[in-house]
């Protein structure tokens, strides 16, 4: 089975109003790309005393809220898994960066946000917000209703961001975070689960995100 991320195509009607809603601190009552980057696994170690330029290359420097194993890579973020989740392959191809507890229903994805498709007029006001209306439409796409969805400002990792989250008609919850990193590029995170595991994935994400 594949994940419900997908390589979100832009949307080029950038005129939607989103109907952001103040947050998104609990679970969703109203039921629930990209560049190709190579995949780092970084076990949780206990802080050294210095580390060589090499080493400081190839682990975070901050201690994550949680114990577990440090996945990611640079130009998509880090974040820490529980030890028992393993890698996730896409059967439709994705390349997000993704892991799971096992099983293809409650994943966390890493990514950045596709570009390819903005117009050149329209990339210097291309922000997180104008990626957060192409997952919204894509979402609908998949079938789910415009009632199912909402929208936020949050912060991510101590930066500004838009979540989108949506609950399917398999029931099954998606949520997504949107964010502009040092370089300008727009990170893409997605949380997936059931409705038991879902608050789960959403945590790792919020207490754990590293740009």
């Amino acid at each position: 089975m594949s994940s419900k991320v997908q390589q979100f195509a832009i949307v080029l009607a950038l005129s939607l109003s989103l109907p952001f809603v103040a947050g998104c601190s609990e679970k969703p009552t109203t039921g629930t790309d990209t560049q190709e980057s190579e995949t780092a696994v970084q076990e949780q170690k206990e802080p050294e005393a210095e580390k060589t330029k090499d080493e400081a290359a190839t682990t975070d420097t901050a201690t994550p809220a949680t114990s577990g194993q440090r996945v990611g890579a640079e130009g998509t973020g880090f974040v820490t898994v529980p030890n028992s989740w393993v890698e996730f392959h896409d059967v439709d191809g994705n390349t997000s960066i993704q892991w799971c507890d096992g099983t293809p229903y409650t994943v966390i994805s890493l990514n950045t946000f596709d570009m390819t498709g903005v117009p050149e007029d329209q990339l210097a006001d291309f922000d997180a917000e104008a990626a957060a209306n192409s997952v919204w439409q894509n979402i609908l796409s998949d079938g789910v209703s415009e009632d199912a969805i909402q929208g936020a400002r949050v912060q991510l990792a101590g930066r500004d961001a838009v979540q989108v989250y949506a609950l399917y008609p398999d029931g099954s919850f998606l949520v997504c975070w949107l964010a502009k990193d040092d370089n300008g590029v727009i990170r893409y995170v997605a949380a997936e689960g059931t409705e038991d595991t879902i608050m789960d994935s959403v945590n790792i994400v919020q207490d754990t995100y590293e740009f």
